[in-house]
């Protein structure tokens, strides 16, 4: 999908590309593509609960939370993830570090 995307958007290079996901296999289709990858932990399938949810077990049980926490920050670091954060509110410094890594001549290849 990552390719598709980018050809129906005329987006070139791949490499300029930040593929945001919430999954390994999605981390994965992204560093296949050539993409930077960055995984969304806290949010994400992993984790499996609304925003209503995860903070009332934050509250409850902090123990449990932050192994499922922990767990999906491996689970996506595992896949490949470029970066991982809890949500996309920490996306605009990810992209300021990219924007930085990329003028500074590094690709998401070279980045893994």
């Amino acid at each position: 999908m990552v390719w598709l995307n980018a050809i129906r958007l005329d987006v070139s290079p791949i490499s300029s590309i930040v593929k945001v996901d919430d999954t390994a296999d999605g981390v994965m289709e992204g560093l296949t593509a050539g993409c930077w990858t960055v995984g969304l932990a806290r949010t994400g399938n992993y984790m499996g609960m609304n925003e209503k949810e995860l903070a009332e077990l934050e509250q409850k049980d902090p123990d449990q939370f932050k192994r499922l926490l922990t767990r999906s920050y491996d689970i996506l670091g595992n896949a490949g993830a470029h970066y991982v954060i809890d949500d996309i509110t920490s996306l605009p410094r990810v992209i300021d570090d990219i924007n930085r890594r990329m003028a500074d001549g590094q690709t998401p290849a070279q980045s893994q």
